[in-house]
């Protein structure tokens, strides 16, 4: 594991050790939102350049923020501390956390849902930092209609 990973997953124990006490709870709160959440903090955190213009930031839940209370200023400092200035390493980080996350929760189907979402965004991400994509061919209305495709 490298010490960028390691510095992901720091951010998602430091949450999951949090959220362990019950009075820390919000509603509908499922384990998988600490990878989801997490993987939001570092699409920020990351900045991608080539990001939709509508989705240069993915709202972090602020039940889930008030929630956290000073852990989520801990995680956010273990995040920052990754270091890279290349957004393919970035992009590769975070497919990464998802794709784990994925398979960690892969036996509950509905705890996974969040993380698919950001799953199907930051694939469309990647299309268009590989060229297989414009970034004006993202259809939301079409996405909005049907699962796939979400391109024009």
């Amino acid at each position: 594991m490298t010490e960028n990973e390691k510095l992901i997953e720091n951010a998602c124990t430091l949450f999951h050790e949090w959220f362990k006490d019950e009075s820390h709870d919000y509603s509908e709160r499922e384990d998988s939102d600490v990878e989801y959440f997490v993987g939001c903090m570092l699409y920020n955190r990351f900045a991608f350049s080539k990001a939709i213009s509508t989705m240069q930031t993915m709202d972090v839940g602020i039940d889930f923020i008030m929630a956290a209370e000073e852990q989520y200023e801990l995680a956010a400092k273990e995040l920052e501390l990754i270091e890279t200035d290349d957004e393919l390493v970035k992009l590769a980080l975070l497919q990464e956390h998802i794709q784990a996350s994925l398979d960690k929760y892969s036996s509950d189907r509905m705890a996974c849902y969040l993380l698919l979402r950001l799953k199907n965004h930051i694939d469309s991400l990647a299309a268009i930092y590989h060229d297989d994509i414009a970034a004006d061919d993202v259809d939301f209305e079409r996405m909005s209609k049907q699962q796939n495709p979400i391109y024009k």
